[in-house]
């Protein structure tokens, strides 16, 4: 990792859960990336284990278990964001999935699986960026997404503050 990248972000890849929910504000169940392994100046690398014990699995083709394609476009943006927000000049924001672009889904994710997604960062502005990813399992892609997010200042939620 270069100087320049370590002068940009508040938190340096590897790192797991504990530091993704010091990030951004999803959890359990809905946290869905387990580590960022790379942040590059445009760029980010992430990982999803699939475990049977997921939560979708209750009900999404029990006894056919598969990764729905949404939580895979969802996988990918929580780890855009995670670049997003990790950088010192968005402390204090959240990030917004805005517009899925693009979605091609190739093979099926299955339980046991890992998913690593390779994201490229492209037209970011003070608010908003596009996020182009690809997932793999065992070297194989299996999905490719382009979402488009934006990003402001986090309000309280009405009551909480």
């Amino acid at each position: 990792m270069n100087d320049e990248v370590r002068e940009i972000f508040t938190y340096l890849p590897p790192f797991d859960s504990r530091i993704i929910t010091k990030i951004i504000p999803h959890r359990h169940p809905f946290l869905l990336p387990d580590g960022i392994t790379e942040f590059a100046l445009d760029g980010v690398r992430g990982f999803k284990n699939i475990s049977i014990s997921d939560p979708v699995f209750q009900g999404h083709f029990p006894g056919e278990p598969v990764y729905p394609g949404v939580l895979q476009i969802e996988t990918v943006a929580q780890i855009g964001a995670c670049w997003i927000l990790a950088r010192k000049e968005n402390a204090g924001k959240i990030a917004y999935l805005m517009t899925v672009e693009e979605a091609k889904f190739r093979r099926a994710v299955l339980p046991g699986m890992r998913m690593d997604v390779v994201g490229k960062i492209t037209n970011l502005k003070s608010r908003t960026g596009r996020l182009t990813a690809e997932v793999f399992v065992d070297g194989k892609a299996v999905s490719n997404v382009t979402v488009l997010f934006a990003f402001q200042k986090s309000e309280p939620a009405p009551g909480n503050g």
